[in-house]
């Protein structure tokens, strides 16, 4: 069986080519304008032809973000003709869809003998009622409880198999077709689903393209814990080279490349043979031996804060890096704050920038006004 034909909603000029009132275009699709006062907006897309007089349309699915099935509702039209009578004259359907001199009531007005399914909030609907060659559809929005229902993408299918075509010559009578074709539909929707599914299993395969939910399996079966710790565009660059790391899995390199990939920068390493090397200068060692952890078996990762900027983030990259490090290695992670502090991990060039003037405090017990902040204020 070849491919089915079908309609796709999922790009700018997708929903720029129909009508829109109080509505906006994003990048995933269409919501609510947010700067006005209205609490609901209209869609009208183009005309749907799938080029065949009497086409029976089979299904609509929608991805949408709903706030009750109040939020959103679906209005489908169907005709064999894409002209129709405006005020005595013959317009085409495109032009009355796109018109801003015809208002939102004229345009229902003269679609309304063609309506042929409504439904509020739909994800998969059989349209069984749409026989005509063009199909188009008028979407609403409202506005719940200052919560703003989106549209993300939609699928419409012009035809389908009709798994009746398979049944004996004595159930294909006129009488018992209508039924028998709905009651199939439902069949043929699970089958076309498996059947994407099967032509579409090479690209689950690839980290750019796979559905979100399966990048968790693919995450399994390269060794990656604790999943829910990488947002979804992160996860996705490191499933792309993981494969070849997982060869030097354990390795400073290896943990450099995913602390590089979750934080967006490469960290900086000090390990026990780089402070080693400065034991013939005692004053030099002593003070690397304060500031970091010293040991056969310890690690100091540094990384800037501006990386990592919340505790949640912070959190997050330590247990990253506890379940990749080697079971014998000890790691101390140093966040780097973007500032000059006394006693803390400085660099020049990497965290050295001079912070704003602050009262000095003792033991967090008692404050001293500085004359510099006197002289600002006094100002």
């Amino acid at each position: 069986m070849g491919p089915l034909k079908y309609f796709v909603f999922n790009k700018k000029k997708d929903y720029r080519s129909g009508y829109l009132e109080h509505m906006d275009i994003t990048e995933h699709g269409i919501k609510l304008h947010t700067e006005d006062t209205r609490q609901y907006g209209t869609f009208i897309s183009r005309l749907m032809d799938s080029r065949e007089d009497g086409n029976k349309w089979h299904r609509a699915v929608i991805r949408s973000v709903a706030y009750g099935d109040d939020s959103i509702r679906f209005c489908f039209y169907c005709s064999n003709s894409r002209q129709v009578f405006v005020d005595g004259r013959l317009m085409e359907w495109a032009e009355v869809i796109r018109s801003q001199d015809l208002g939102i009531r004229k345009k229902r007005e003269l679609m309304r003998p063609f309506l042929v399914h409504e439904i509020l909030n739909p994800q998969d609907i059989l349209l069984y009622h749409a026989r005509g060659r063009y199909l188009w559809m008028e979407i609403q929005l409202f506005c719940q409880a200052e919560f703003e229902p989106e549209i993300l993408d939609m699928k419409i299918y012009a035809e389908n198999r009709s798994f009746i075509r398979y049944l004996p010559e004595i159930y294909q009578t006129e009488d018992q077709t209508d039924f028998l074709e709905r009651y199939l539909s439902l069949f043929e929707a699970v089958y076309q689903d498996l059947d994407t599914k099967i032509r579409k299993a090479a690209c689950q395969l690839d980290p750019q393209s796979a559905e979100p939910d399966f990048l968790s399996w693919m995450a399994e079966w390269t060794g990656i814990t604790e999943i829910h710790l990488w947002p979804e565009e992160k996860l996705r660059i490191l499933l792309n080279g993981i494969v070849k790391k997982n060869l030097i899995r354990g390795t400073r390199e290896y943990m450099e490349y995913i602390i590089r990939i979750f934080t967006g920068e490469k960290p900086f390493f000090v390990e026990y043979c780089e402070i080693e090397q400065y034991r013939d200068e005692p004053g030099v060692y002593e003070n690397l031996k304060r500031y970091y952890a010293h040991g056969p078996y310890e690690v100091n990762i540094l990384v800037r804060e501006q990386a990592v900027p919340t505790l949640r983030e912070q959190k997050a990259l330590k247990k990253v890096i506890e379940n990749m490090k080697p079971a014998h290695i000890e790691v101390h992670l140093v966040i780097l704050r973007p500032y000059i502090y006394l006693n803390q991990n400085v660099y020049i060039g990497i965290n050295s920038a001079l912070g704003t003037y602050e009262r000095a405090a003792l033991s967090g017990m008692a404050g001293i006004p500085s004359i510099v902040n006197r002289r600002h204020q006094e100002e």
